[in-house]
């Protein structure tokens, strides 16, 4: 559930480059994410199998409800794309996302439940050292030193996302994304403290409800509703930021050459196509032929 709801099944899909290796990440998919709640929980023995089973469960969900749902969603984009993007169309990328991650969480909260029903004392000393972890590596990144070199480097992550979608950028590209960098609100201060008050609270929750049946219903609320409970502040900054940065995509696209809208476009063909194989591989054989006569 941590590190909202184990999405590293959706963000594999923008992450992994081509189709081949995506389909390689997403159907161990289960591994991957075995090895990272452990990293949190570090669970062991009947835990371990737990684990193993709900988490199996949650992919075989993931990529007969899921997958579909992205395949579409990577077709409109690629529709959207190829004539231009407005900010009506960031927008909608924006919320069919949050959409998404909507039902992965309500998912995830029903099949973490019994998992979460099993921790002991010694899980939850690992769950505290490892969010104590990612606190001071968020202030040692995002926190301390020249502020200068943290724009750069945060200037370079948003450049190395943006030329996996359209290829090498321009010169007046890049003097988009810095200024973008620039200009954003400040606000990750109080990123962290709304982080911090978000972990105390997941602690506190399946601390109280860890031999409830309300477990799982509590935990889809936490996690679904999670920008509802921010601060009047952090709500502010994040409609700030998320304005800013939907103005830097509409920038950016306007100044693609042709050689980058049809990497654009063939990109988000591409995520669809691998989406829809995914999602084949896990249907019964006879299903899968019947899909493929379909086409």
């Amino acid at each position: 559930m941590i590190r909202r709801s184990l999405l590293v099944l959706a963000t594999a899909l923008a992450l992994a480059g081509c189709g081949t290796v995506m389909r390689v990440v997403y159907n161990n998919g289960d591994f991957a994410l075995r090895v990272m709640a452990n990293e949190y929980f570090d669970t062991n023995g009947d835990q371990s199998e737990v684990l193993k089973a709900q988490l199996a469960r949650f992919h075989e969900w993931h990529r007969r409800e899921e997958l579909p749902a992205y395949a579409r969603m990577f077709e409109s984009a690629a529709e959207r794309a190829a004539r231009g993007l407005t900010r009506e169309d960031v927008m909608w990328a924006i919320v069919s996302v949050r959409e998404r991650y909507r039902e992965i969480v309500a998912q995830a909260a029903e099949d973490s439940a019994p998992v979460i029903a099993t921790l002991k004392p010694d899980n939850y000393a690992a769950l505290d050292r490892k969010f104590a972890d990612i606190n001071a590596k968020f202030t040692k990144d995002y926190l301390t030193g020249d502020q200068a070199k943290r724009d750069k480097a945060r200037a370079k992550w948003f450049e190395e996302r943006f030329e996996w979608f359209i290829g090498d950028l321009t010169d007046a590209q890049v003097a988009l994304i810095q200024r973008f960098v620039q200009t954003q609100p400040r606000m990750n201060e109080v990123r962290l403290a709304d982080r911090k008050r978000r972990q105390q609270e997941f602690v506190a929750l399946i601390r109280q409800y860890q031999s409830s049946p309300e477990l799982a219903e509590r935990l889809r609320a936490f996690f679904v509703n999670w920008e509802r409970d921010r601060g009047a502040e952090h709500a502010r900054l994040a409609r700030e930021w998320e304005s800013r940065l939907v103005d830097l995509v509409v920038e950016i696209d306007r100044t693609l050459t042709p050689d980058q809208r049809a990497k654009l476009v063939g990109r988000f063909d591409s995520l669809a196509d691998d989406c829809r194989v995914l999602a084949r591989q896990g249907r019964p054989t006879g299903d899968t032929r019947a899909a493929a006569g379909a086409q």
